[in-house]
């Protein structure tokens, strides 16, 4: 799936009124005109500094929407690929460099700051998936094959938890590698991923709950601005302009799921 013409026309006028972003990296007073939003140095495919990143469009349709211009605030940090790095550096956002940090896992990546951050309404969602696309696993169902996976991820451990065969890779490459010499039948990859890799998904695959989050953005409690992005953010228009850049950056395309992941359906397999 690849975003219309149209969609792109009207993107690029939104970007266009926005202005082009521009980089910071230390604390400054923050203007009324800006929206600052931080940013990993090496987080593909959602940042990375000197590029792009499906992180850093939609803050710029973010701030598109707010009539305001957008700086990014770059934090030195090493990649992070799976949904359990839940250790990112949210200090900037304490100390007021920026307004906000996006594609946050929900309220368990920031329960340290609990009373200090807070997160916004959901504008996308996130799961593990499955590969190849002809794949006919099925979670929670009986299966014969062997399933490669990320060690020490929720995904090991719910395949672990549910008697599959798996097969531990120390990194996503691995995952392929596996499926492609015949090591395992199928692989589970974090989603976001997937746009890293020439590979298709299974997309009939249901994905259970417990493999599945939404993603916020997260700001201070004292942020004036938090009615106003959580209006943006949960409305149709801009969830369908997220759904076009997912899949712009090939991304696979999952709206806010309505039951995501918690410990508790972890520990009930």
């Amino acid at each position: 799936m690849r975003t219309t013409a149209p969609a792109l026309a009207a993107t690029a006028l939104a970007l266009a009124a926005c202005g082009p972003p521009t980089e910071q990296g230390a604390e400054q007073d923050v203007a009324k005109d800006e929206l600052r939003v931080c940013f990993a140095e090496n987080d593909p495919p959602r940042s990375r500094r000197g590029g792009s990143g499906f992180d850093i469009d939609v803050a710029r349709e973010l701030a598109a929407q707010l009539d305001r211009r957008l700086v990014v605030v770059w934090i030195p940090e090493e990649e992070q690929t799976d949904i359990e790095s839940t250790d990112a550096d949210y200090m900037p956002l304490l100390t007021g460099q920026c307004h906000l940090q996006l594609s946050v896992p929900g309220a368990g990546a920031i329960e340290r700051f609990r009373g200090w951050l807070v997160l916004s309404e959901p504008y996308y969602g996130a799961a593990f998936e499955l590969i190849p696309a002809d794949a006919s696993f099925r979670f929670g169902e009986p299966y014969s094959e062997t399933v490669a996976v990320r060690a020490n991820t929720v995904a090991h451990v719910a395949l672990d938890a549910t008697g599959v065969s798996w097969s531990q890779q120390a990194a996503h490459e691995g995952i392929l590698r596996a499926v492609a010499d015949g090591t395992a039948a199928v692989g589970l990859v974090w989603g976001p991923q997937l746009a890293l890799f020439d590979v298709e998904r299974a997309a009939d695959f249901e994905v259970p709950p417990v493999l599945r989050w939404n993603l916020h953005a997260t700001l201070r409690r004292d942020n004036p601005l938090r009615a106003d992005v959580d209006g943006i953010l949960s409305s149709t228009p801009f969830r369908e302009r997220v759904a076009n850049l997912q899949a712009r950056h090939g991304i696979p395309v999952r709206g806010p799921f309505p039951t995501v992941h918690t410990a508790a359906l972890l520990q009930s397999l």
